[in-house]
């Protein structure tokens, strides 16, 4: 009997051992299951924070590509990247506007609820912005000279100030180096030419600068003279116009010069006469182009008849001057004379018309001028140019800017022929993109959606369409359902920086996660 009584406690201290050691063991399991919660509650931001700041940090700072993967990473952080994102959004703390659309593309890939509102709020500010800015660019737009008539404009400029640096008088060694430097100089600097040209003016001489400046025109030195017309045109000086319009008549060659692009420089009326004059009769080149190109920066329509004249010149450089000066003055009665110039330029039945309109200079000047023009009645000569593979490249790429200027749609086919073809160099390529783009014509933008995945034209093509805002809006919602992400992606990010609100559904639909 002792001996059972003995086994039967064995049994109960074994039993109660192994109770302990189950409630423990489950005890532990508790702990750590509390201790996850605890974590995934609190825990989890704590642990996101540094690479959510990184990420923001290449959103602000990357190429656009890394931008793109930071967004897409941002998305995969889920709600705590959007507590963020729309932190920084609704405090105005995402920095410039192209940012800041960076940040609310990736809030839409977070698939956060409250992107909806955030991006309602944000395109509403960016549309009333967008209507406003575009409004009036495009009014500034239907008066403004394109940068490639500057361009062509400013290379004018160039040459003429240094063939009149490499002609200076050798006698003056001292004067002349440091004229030749300002001349030359790729900014062009009034207190350059003034230093020079008061440089026999004494201490105490009476008088301001420009009074000082207005006497130099009288030196007996040539390089004085130059210096003050330089300095002055440069100053945009008004009571410098009688005495230069004098000395374009009667000094030497070189000083008259000058003074044709002083004139210009400074832009009166009260030269017109005068350079017309010169335009007209000089015996010097120079002059006669330097002064179609006066006449152009001064707008003056008085001009044109006699400009249209000089197309007829026998110089090249004239020629083209006053092709360019027509540009400028924006007159529609100069349309059928250039298209005349660049038509009698190409071989009619084996005979040729004209040598000298043969000339690049010449048919480049004519084609940015019926650009600046803007008329439609210039279209098809314009695109025979940029079809013809025959054409210089440089004319065939300014044939491209100037079909988009005038922004006729019916030119939209032709523009993605040239886009696709295989055989058309390259940089007429780069030239069709923004062409396409000034185009406000849907299916101009289905063009540049495609090229939004292509590495040579993306970047272009996307500029572009944010160019054409409202035109642009409903093909990229279409693109929102493209199978290919990097569109869809680009098209969103677009459609994010133009900022209609027709576009916060699309977007929605398209980036909410089932």
């Amino acid at each position: 009997m002792p001996e059972d009584r003995w086994i039967i406690y064995l049994m109960f201290a074994l039993l109660t051992l192994i109770i302990s050691v189950s409630f423990f063991s489950d005890g532990d399991k508790f702990a750590e299951g509390s201790a996850n919660e605890i974590y995934n509650q609190t825990g989890t931001n704590v642990s996101n924070e540094g690479p959510i700041v990184n990420l923001i940090s290449r959103l602000e700072t990357g190429s656009h590509e890394s931008q793109l993967d930071a967004a897409a990473e941002l998305g995969q952080m889920g709600q705590p990247a959007a507590d963020t994102l729309i932190e920084k959004i609704e405090n105005k703390a995402a920095g410039p506007g192209k940012i800041n659309n960076y940040m609310l593309l990736a809030l839409l890939e977070t698939g956060d609820k409250r992107a909806e509102d955030v991006l309602l709020r944000s395109l509403q500010e960016k549309e009333a912005g967008w209507k406003a800015v575009n409004s009036k660019a495009k009014e500034d737009e239907r008066g403004e000279i394109s940068e490639d008539m500057l361009q062509a404009i400013e290379a004018k400029d160039k040459a003429l100030r240094k063939h009149i640096a490499s002609s200076l008088n050798i006698d003056y060694r001292e004067k002349t180096d440091e004229l030749e430097e300002a001349l030359t100089s790729e900014e062009q600097d009034y207190n350059a030419y003034a230093s020079i040209a008061l440089s026999e003016s004494g201490a105490q001489e009476p008088g301001n600068e420009t009074e000082k400046l207005l006497k130099a025109l009288k030196s007996k030195d040539g390089n004085i003279r130059l210096a003050a017309i330089m300095a002055l045109g440069e100053g945009g000086e008004e009571a410098a116009v009688e005495p230069i319009n004098q000395i374009l008549t009667r000094d030497y060659p070189l000083i008259r010069k000058s003074a044709a692009f002083a004139l210009g420089k400074i832009g009166s009326d009260r030269a017109v006469e005068v350079l017309l004059k010169e335009m007209k009769s000089s015996e010097e080149e120079k002059i006669r182009s330097s002064a179609a190109i006066s006449l152009g920066k001064m707008g003056s329509e008085e001009s044109v008849p006699y400009l249209i004249e000089r197309l007829r010149e026998g110089k090249v450089d004239v020629r083209s001057s006053a092709a360019l000066a027509l540009g400028m003055v924006g007159d529609e009665t100069a349309v059928e004379p250039l298209i005349e110039v660049l038509e009698s330029g190409k071989a009619e039945d084996g005979r040729l018309k004209s040598a000298l309109n043969t000339k690049p200079e010449v048919r480049k000047s004519v084609v940015l001028a019926l650009g600046e023009i803007g008329s439609k009645e210039a279209t098809e000569t314009l695109i025979d140019v940029l079809l013809d593979e025959e054409e210089d490249q440089e004319v065939r790429k300014a044939a491209a800017a100037a079909l988009g200027k005038i922004g006729d749609p019916e030119v939209v086919d032709t523009l993605s022929r040239v886009l696709n073809d295989a055989e058309t160099p390259l940089s007429i390529k780069t030239e069709v993109i923004p062409a396409l783009g000034k185009i406000e014509d849907r299916k101009a933008a289905e063009t540049l959606i495609v090229r939004l995945d292509d590495e040579k034209f993306a970047s272009s093509a996307r500029n572009a369409l944010a160019g054409m805002g409202e035109a642009a809006v409903e093909p990229l919602i279409e693109c929102l359902s493209c199978r290919d992400e990097t569109l869809k992606t680009e098209a969103a990010l677009l459609l994010i920086e133009i900022g209609d609100e027709r576009a916060v559904e699309p977007l929605i639909q398209a980036y909410r996660q089932l």
